[in-house]
């Protein structure tokens, strides 16, 4: 498989499984509205009509632009890069897959289906769902790439 194709399964997976869990938790929390997993997690509805952390309330049409423009962008840097690593379709194919998840959650419901809580006791983290999960490990992977050592662009020690 060249490396367009591992970009493509790497996303696409990552967009199934996305779609698949924001199906599956609101068709089983659309009767109970939370499930209380552990006493840090929960499974919870929530629509989100802003970005991330919910900044920018009902501007959706602004962030289906940004998404589009951004989808672009990452097939442009995909391009210009080290194609042949695994390391590089992984972490770009986790981007895409979230970026494309949220998207068609803005495009088919106006807002992005967001289902995990995280908390400690009355202190929650911004409800979030698996596209925003591939999203951070994807840019994690392009940021340890980048800067671990040995890496292109970073010194190295010379004895």
């Amino acid at each position: 498989m060249g490396p367009y194709g591992r970009l493509s399964a790497i996303a696409l997976t990552g967009v199934l499984l996305d779609q698949s869990f924001k199906w599956a938790v609101f068709q089983y929390l659309a009767t109970t509205q939370r499930w209380d997993i552990t006493c840090f997690l929960s499974l919870v509805l929530s629509h989100n009509k802003g970005g991330v952390f919910g900044v920018i309330q009902g501007a959706n049409y602004l962030f289906i632009l940004f998404s589009i423009l951004a989808l672009f962008l990452l097939l442009w840097v995909y391009e210009r890069s080290d194609k042949g690593r695994l390391s590089t379709s992984l972490a770009m194919g986790c981007v895409l897959a979230g970026a494309v998840g949220n998207l068609i959650d803005r495009l088919a419901y106006n807002y992005v289906r967001d289902f995990i809580d995280l908390h400690v006791g009355m202190r929650h983290w911004p409800t979030f769902n698996l596209a925003d999960v591939f999203i951070c490990v994807g840019v994690g992977l392009m940021a340890w790439k980048t800067l671990a050592p040995g890496s292109p662009g970073q010194p190295t020690k010379s004895g």
